[in-house]
């Protein structure tokens, strides 16, 4: 006697989401967005009048494609990214929990706030994964897993991070891969 036939269905991986504090730091805070802009914003899903708790992946990945166009028109968009990243962490500064971070890293120190990086980045995306290596005094190394890898983009995020610990970081993009890239940051301190 065989026992019951069990049906394997498969589960539909759930869609990424991103939650609005990240629209709200880049939109809202930073770029302000108007007029042809802010109308091309709510044609992919995104209208500043009437904000979600979270949008899809493609939503946030077509509002970074719309604030390129409108904010750094004729720039390379490795380079578009990049500005975008530093303007969202300006913008994300301008935001409650923002405001708390802001003041606090430059208590926290360049490395402290490099090794909460993961948590920060966690909590815009579940689907990445950032990796941290220590290379040398000042030098790091980052491996970002990501699905939908960005790297410009998180490149400006670490700058923009790491500027409001007081030095004056570089941040390069060493790999790109479909699946994730890899990142060197290194930095001096300000003069005083």
């Amino acid at each position: 006697m065989s026992g019951p036939v069990m049906e394997s269905r498969r589960v539909p991986p759930m869609t990424v989401q991103v939650p609005r504090r990240n629209f709200e730091g880049l939109f809202i805070h930073a770029l302000q967005p108007t007029g042809g802009f802010a109308q091309s914003l709510r044609d992919i899903g995104y209208d500043v009048e009437a904000l979600q708790e979270s949008y899809p992946l493609a939503v946030w990945r077509a509002a970074l494609g719309v604030a390129r166009r409108f904010v750094f028109p004729g720039h390379a968009p490795e380079s578009a990214n990049r500005a975008l990243g530093h303007q969202y962490v300006e913008g994300f500064a301008q935001t409650l929990v923002g405001r708390i971070f802001a003041t606090a890293a430059p208590l926290l120190g360049t490395e402290r706030c490099l090794t909460r990086l993961p948590t920060y980045l966690k909590a815009g995306r579940e689907d990445m994964r950032m990796l941290l290596e220590p290379v040398h005094a000042r030098e790091w190394h980052i491996r970002v897993l990501d699905p939908d890898p960005l790297p410009d983009f998180v490149a400006g995020v670490v700058e923009g991070v790491l500027r409001r610990t007081r030095v004056t970081p570089v941040v390069e993009v060493l790999e790109r891969e479909p699946t994730g890239y890899s990142l060197r940051v290194s930095w001096e301190a300000e003069d005083a």
